[in-house]
């Protein structure tokens, strides 16, 4: 005998589960993050009349001289100190994140994002402390650079204080990974075998690019790796 198998008429259809698209599991598994480093400028351009002044030494017009002025030693221990606290900062950073398209940002794990808190809050505390051991150095540094600069040394150079002007600052922007970036549109080409390129419009639901702050006296980098 032969028996014909069947599917009951009152049987429900089989379930198609699509699995999710690249773009997809990025916005589930990975959050948008980005880390800024505010930092005291150390070099500032020569007045005018000072470039005249240092143009007449060499015969030069001193519309065509550019020159600037070092304010701090920064090969100082105190100064390097405090500089490398920003470069652990720095590589901690590239190396548990993943590179973004979108200026200043980079992605990083969900499961991950508590462990890079507190990580960024130490070098934050770290960084702090450096920059209290350094104010505790500027007078001196700065009556070292009064007897370098000569001249060109003047008072309004300089802020009262170090503590504030150094500083690392992270966000999590509610954003949503483009579907454009390299990882996607490698893993969109293997499978379907095509090259073609996919458009590069920009939703409106990305995070713009924030512009920077206009103090004369320390500025705002965004770390990008």
């Amino acid at each position: 005998m032969i028996a014909t198998l069947g599917r009951d008429a009152d049987s429900a259809p089989p379930t198609v589960t699509s699995s999710p698209s690249p773009s997809g599991r990025l916005r589930t598994q990975f959050a948008a993050a980005r880390v800024s480093f505010t930092w005291l400028g150390v070099r500032k351009a020569l007045s005018p009349e000072q470039r005249e002044q240092a143009a007449e030494r060499f015969g030069a017009t001193g519309a065509f001289l550019s020159a600037g002025k070092k304010l701090l030693d920064t090969r100082h221990p105190r100064f390097r100190a405090v500089t490398a606290v920003r470069g652990r900062a720095q590589s901690y950073w590239r190396g548990v994140s993943l590179p973004y398209p979108e200026p200043g940002l980079r992605l990083i794990r969900q499961d991950a994002i508590g462990a890079f808190d507190r990580q960024l809050a130490a070098f934050k505390a770290e960084l702090d402390e450096a920059v209290a051991d350094l104010d505790a150095e500027y007078d001196a540094l700065r009556s070292a650079a009064r007897d370098r600069l000569g001249t060109l040394f003047d008072p309004a150079d300089y802020p009262p204080s170090l503590r504030g002007l150094f500083d690392v600052a992270w966000e999590f922007p509610r954003s949503s990974p483009r579907s454009t970036c390299s990882v996607c549109r490698r893993r969109s080409t293997r499978r379907s075998g095509s090259g073609s390129r996919p458009s590069s419009t920009r939703p409106s639901s990305w995070p713009s690019r924030r512009s920077r702050p206009s103090s004369p006296r320390s500025s705002r980098t965004w770390s990008s790796g």
